[in-house]
């Protein structure tokens, strides 16, 4: 998002409301406190510690109540693959290792290129000191407490900046921070999309160049540091904020007239030049993307325009023809949640503020992302309705791959900035109706939060936490893990140190399977004797040293391997089959099978 306009470029509107566009940043609004507190340094902390209270005072309290333990979803892969990721990067230089490769995990028996796997490097060496100290869990842990405070912190700042009071940023940043948007992937463990903070930040430091605030020099090294740490953070979301300055710089052009179109091209010469130092930074990560092809996604999301105003299921007090309603939207779609009072709130801030500069290039913008959003079909409660006219452009080589609906993260940036405009409006008698569509506009984001899925214990067992599994297994041994837990494999190799090398694990899903479990173990589940054929030689190739299978998370087909002739025993919550080989390995008769995969259904 680009900065338009000049201080004093404002004018009135017909219905008399006046937006203070550019205020100074040292103002205040009219309810601010007195004294130091008016600094915006200040101010910044104690909305920082507001949204931090919040969050972890209400929804994710379960989870920081039990930082060491793996409680967050366990159903999903993404908690534990970025728990891992946690330990592997401070593992992998402590040992010398190139990070960008591991054979610790997958298809053990060559190395594993990381190139494309998102493994926020800046968030993992960050937390490496709470890792070495205390383990990846915690870390973790206290980095998705973090994520959504952060990124509303940014917000606050952006909007603290430009409407120059304390309130109106306040309520800003957290349209932005506790979005559909950041609530779904948060709650989800998903730190690479969960931490937005880069992109308000970066928006912040256009303003404060085009106030003077800062030489172009450190402009661009900012700008160019700002976007690097996005590309190692999300190489979508880094590829979307690419597009999305572009089509800003453009809009604004557009927007600025005759005597801001100079300032536009500089701010494009200064963000071409911040591109050029973001490359330096980020290539030698980039190196390694480019030796291997990029993942093909199985499939493209894209918003389904009924999500704009429907809440997601299980937050419709109960209304019959809403919860129809909200059944009907793509699941994914829930993160693309606006709601009707923001909606509002855009429209009529864009009525009584037209003349506004800012407000017409935040308008269009608006309108343009989520067009692009839908994706290159049209989706309404679930049904495909047609094609949108620039569906072409979803063919292209990079865009094919990239979630269209994940670009709602910048329409929400927006509509954060537009709050906090519309609040920042002069103090007049209307000034309450104001305030109250405002409360309006948090309540209907607080009643749409996504239950946060919680274990009761955490899905790491005594095998260990009390390390019998140096008992049981040699150093580096290669292992299966079979779990009902997402990434149980990933999540207990972080746990040891890597004493134990995973045949499997989940990735994303441009790379892995469906299944963190090595396909020969996973096609076991509907067993034939050619499959069991391809796991003997699974074990054999791949030198699996034991099979683990967690007790009480165990899938219902986990019978065959007692059936094909392995000998389990259990300890510390784990039944361990030493495979030796596969040696005792014998292939059940048909009826054996059949009784199996009856029971497995």
């Amino acid at each position: 998002m680009t900065a338009i306009s000049h201080p004093g470029d404002e004018h009135h509107t017909q219905a008399g409301a006046q937006l203070a566009e550019h205020a100074e940043p040292d103002s205040t609004s009219p309810a601010a406190l007195p004294g130091l507190v008016r600094s915006p340094a200040l101010q910044g902390g104690i909305a920082f510690v507001v949204y931090l209270v919040v969050w972890i005072g209400t929804a994710f309290r379960p989870i920081v109540a039990h930082p060491a333990q793996a409680r967050l979803d366990q159903v999903s892969q993404d908690p534990n693959l970025f728990t891992w990721i946690m330990r592997w990067w401070p593992y992998a230089i402590g040992h010398g290792l190139n990070p960008m490769y591991t054979h610790e995990i997958g298809q053990v028996a060559v190395s594993h290129s990381l190139a494309w796997v998102t493994t926020v490097p800046p968030l993992a060496l960050l937390a490496a000191p709470v890792t070495l100290v205390a383990g990846p869990l915690v870390s973790f842990t206290l980095l998705a407490a973090v994520a959504l405070p952060a990124s509303a912190w940014a917000a606050f700042v952006l909007c603290r900046r430009l409407t120059g009071q304390f309130w109106p940023a306040l309520a800003g940043g957290a349209v932005f921070g506790f979005s559909a948007y950041e609530m779904n992937h948060g709650s989800a463990g998903q730190l690479n999309l969960a931490y937005s903070l880069l992109l308000p930040i970066l928006a912040y430091l256009v303003l404060v160049w085009r106030d003077g605030g800062i030489s172009a020099r450190t402009f661009v090294f900012l700008a160019g540091l700002t976007i690097a740490l996005q590309f190692y953070l999300s190489v979508e979301i880094f590829a979307d904020l690419t597009a999305i300055l572009a089509v800003s710089l453009l809009v604004g052009v557009v927007i600025a007239g005759r005597d801001g179109q100079q300032q536009i091209a500089r701010l494009a010469r200064f963000v071409g030049l911040a591109y050029v130092v973001a490359a330096v930074l980020a290539a030698p990560y980039a190196a390694y993307m480019l030796t291997i092809k990029a993942p093909k996604l199985k499939h493209s999301t894209g918003m389904d325009l009924a999500s704009l105003v429907i809440p997601r299921p299980g937050r419709t007090f109960g209304i019959a023809w809403l919860t129809h309603a909200a059944a009907g939207p793509i699941k994914d779609s829930a993160a693309c949640y606006v709601g009707v009072p923001l909606l509002l709130l855009a429209v009529l801030l864009a009525v009584t503020a037209w003349s506004s500069k800012l407000v017409r290039f935040l308008s269009c913008m608006l309108v343009l992302i989520v067009l692009v959003s839908i994706g290159p079909e049209v989706y309404l409660e679930g049904h495909r309705t047609g094609s949108v006219p620039w569906a072409a452009l979803f063919r292209l080589p990079l865009v094919r791959n990239s979630f269209p609906l994940r670009l709602m993260l910048f329409a929400y940036l927006v509509l954060a900035v537009a709050t906090a405009l519309w609040l920042a409006g002069p103090a007049r008698r209307v000034s309450w109706a104001r305030w109250a569509l405002a409360v309006l506009v948090l309540a209907s984001i607080a009643l749409d939060t996504v239950p946060i899925k919680v274990s009761h214990h955490t899905t790491v067992p005594t095998f260990i936490t009390s390390g019998q599994y140096r008992r049981q297994l040699s150093p580096g041994e290669v292992v299966v893990v079979v779990s009902d837990v997402g990434n149980a494999g990933m999540l207990w190799q972080a746990q040891t140190d890597f004493y134990m090398r995973v045949a499997g694990g989940y990735f994303t899903e441009g790379i892995s399977h469906r299944t963190d479990l090595p396909l020969p173990v996973q096609h076991l589940s509907a067993a034939t004797p050619a499959r069991l054929a391809q796991f003997e030689r699974f074990v054999k190739t791949d030198h699996v040293g034991a099979i683990l299978l967690q007790v009480g998370q165990e899938p219902p087909w986990v019978g065959i391997f007692r059936k094909v002739g392995l000998v389990g025993h259990t300890t510390g919550g784990v039944v361990v089959f030493p495979t030796n080989g596969c040696m005792s390995c014998r292939a059940p008769g048909q009826i054996q099978l059949a009784k199996a995969a009856l029971r497995a259904t």
